[in-house]
């Protein structure tokens, strides 16, 4: 439920937007816009209970250090849906994708309003802004496919056939690198796509199931693949291999690095990434904690810099600060623990069901 203290703010902040938006349609000398809504500040994207529709988005303003759990559902009157998947900034838009409701919700930033909804999608993971005018939406379980999105109309363009399971997607110059995860089978490679064309230009083979990517400050790409699991008829694990972060070539996808990561039988696979403030280091999430290691060869994580079980992560790009993502069941609600650059734990709230990605803004 959403707490009465949470309620004022979220109307506060939707009655100072209304206002300004009022008194400059009356004609009457321009306001001085003191608040901005929700366009600033860190996105957490609650799953949720699997087929409840119980899944949210928090909102936490980083300069009051204030928390705001179900944003969408107080502003809009309705569920946002099943399994919130992840949530993409595109200008002064939200896209947030709800996987098992098969659709993207798409939010005006400032006040939270529904602006859209993408429906009829099989598997959808995963959004980016390619450009002031179209974005990339990746969908599919064994048929992955980057769908391409008109930013204006918010419909559908175009279809680009990828590898199995497409998710994470990041930009590098004229391209973006696509990568697939396998969905409920495997897959081991990246899609390049030619972000001016709309086509597929290379497929490179990387670690098993590729997860997550991010550039570093010397444009390397680096990969963190979750390793190959097959799956026995009672649902024990016949075959799984151990989990990599990988470093490539972004131009040429030629590997600079690889260290395996984890150990195999320890049942988790890591699904997250991120980078410092100077982009000189790779955090990723592993059994234990959050790991960090630098981007020079031969450099490896050791033990983990933040210990903790937990289901996501993100660094602050302004300050550095770690926000870990912690689930202890997918009924109650969750929590957000905020960390010094260093691993010293700051303070901790709540948040909605299940939380398991953040987006800074």
């Amino acid at each position: 439920m959403i707490k009465l203290n949470e309620m004022r703010n979220l109307k506060m902040k939707s009655l100072i937007v209304m206002g300004t938006m009022l008194l400059a349609s009356c004609g009457k000398q321009d306001p001085v816009i003191t608040d901005t809504g929700f366009m600033h500040g860190a996105y957490i994207s609650n799953e949720g209970s699997y087929n409840n529709s119980n899944g949210s988005i928090s909102y936490f303003d980083i300069d009051s250090s204030k928390m705001i759990n179900h944003v969408f559902e107080a502003v809009n009157g309705r569920p946002l849906g099943d399994v919130v998947q992840s949530f993409a900034v595109a200008g002064n838009k939200g896209f947030i994708i709800v996987t098992n409701s098969q659709k993207v919700e798409i939010v005006d930033l400032k006040t939270f309003m529904s602006l859209g909804v993408i429906n009829g999608l099989e598997y959808p993971r995963s959004f980016l802004a390619v450009d002031s005018k179209k974005g990339y939406l990746t969908d599919g379980n064994s048929n992955g496919h980057v769908f391409v999105v008109d930013l204006e109309t918010l419909k559908i363009t175009d279809t680009i056939a990828c590898g199995s399971g497409s998710g994470k997607m990041v930009q590098f110059k004229n391209t973006v690198i696509v990568a697939n995860a396998g969905g409920w089978g495997n897959d081991s490679t990246l899609s390049v796509i030619d972000s001016g064309i709309d086509k597929v230009i290379h497929t490179w083979n990387v670690g098993m199931n590729p997860t997550d990517l991010l550039l570093d400050k010397n444009d390397q790409l680096w990969v963190l693949c979750i390793g190959k699991v097959v799956w026995n008829p009672d649902w024990t694990i016949g075959i799984e291999t151990a989990s990599s972060l990988v470093a490539l070539n972004p131009q040429s996808g030629s590997i600079l690095q690889s260290q395996d990561i984890g150990a195999i039988g320890d049942f988790y696979w890591p699904l997250h990434m991120g980078t410092n403030k100077s982009r000189d280091r790779i955090l990723f999430l592993e059994s234990g904690g959050i790991y960090s290691r630098s981007i020079s060869k031969g450099s490896t994580a050791g033990d983990p810099m933040i210990k903790g079980n937990f289901y996501g992560f993100g660094v602050d790009p302004s300050t550095d600060q770690i926000y870990s993502l912690f689930a202890p069941s997918f009924t109650t609600s969750g929590w957000m623990f905020r960390y010094q650059a260093n691993g010293i734990k700051l303070d901790s709230l709540e948040v909605g069901i299940g939380p398991s990605q953040i987006v800074f803004n």
